[in-house]
């Protein structure tokens, strides 16, 4: 199940450290052929292009495309509950999920944020991760289906994650996501009055959120290399 971890470092902030390391986690995702042959032959050229870009180049397209529009946010319940404390609670409930299986986060880790999802689905068994991303993935083809319609090679990595289960896709929901990201403003102005018109959670006392700006720090948070090596 390590194909999971794998998805949720190439969608983590890019470090050399996975430059470094991508002939063996290329290698690792081919042995465990958990990907559609088709889905997977375009994810391994999107993960050898990785290897072969210029690094900051890479950081910089990381940014802007999943800083820069809460449209492409990878905090999963961001696209469901917005800023409300209804997403506190949901974030209470999947904490729960992760320490059934022993996944501690520390203060800069929210839940919700899709890599350390995908960590947490990687030490489930394969039944039980296929149904959980089930629940999710009309997310993910949303934030995918976004992503082709603007030709970034992203969309690579949602079609591959979403083949991982066998839900079905709401596609009505990818079609409004399509039609309100097509009338999002996303300059820098626009998403400045967003954050200051944001409220925090209130009301719960579950969960911290003030620092769930997706323009966080992502660096400390991302899935370990090593953890998918071994």
């Amino acid at each position: 199940m390590k194909t999971f971890k794998i998805i949720g470092l190439l969608l983590s902030y890019p470090k050399e450290d996975m430059q470094i390391h991508v002939d063996e986690l290329i290698e690792t995702v081919s042995e465990e052929k958990l990907v559609p042959r088709a889905v997977e032959r375009n994810l391994l050229e999107f993960m050898d292009k990785l290897a072969n870009r210029n690094l900051l180049e890479i950081q910089e397209e990381y940014v802007a495309t999943f800083d820069r529009s809460r449209g492409h946010s990878l905090y999963l319940f961001e696209h469901i509950h917005g800023e409300s404390r209804d997403r506190g609670q949901a974030m209470v409930d999947l904490i729960g999920h992760y320490k059934s299986r022993g996944l501690e986060l520390n203060v800069r880790e929210l839940p919700d944020y899709l890599p350390m999802f995908l960590e947490f689905l990687s030490l489930c068994n394969p039944k039980e991760a296929q149904e959980l991303l089930g629940e999710v993935v009309h997310i993910i083809a949303a934030v995918g289906a976004k992503l082709k319609a603007k030709g970034n090679d992203y969309h690579i990595v949602f079609k591959a994650l979403a083949s991982l289960t066998k839900a079905e896709i709401n596609k009505d929901f990818v079609k409004q996501a399509l039609a309100e990201d097509a009338a999002r403003d996303d300059s820098f102005e626009a998403l400045d009055k967003e954050w200051e018109d944001t409220p925090a959670f209130d009301g719960t006392g579950a969960v911290d959120c003030g620092t769930c700006p997706s323009a966080m720090p992502r660096p400390g948070v991302s899935p370990e290399i090593s953890n998918v090596k071994h």
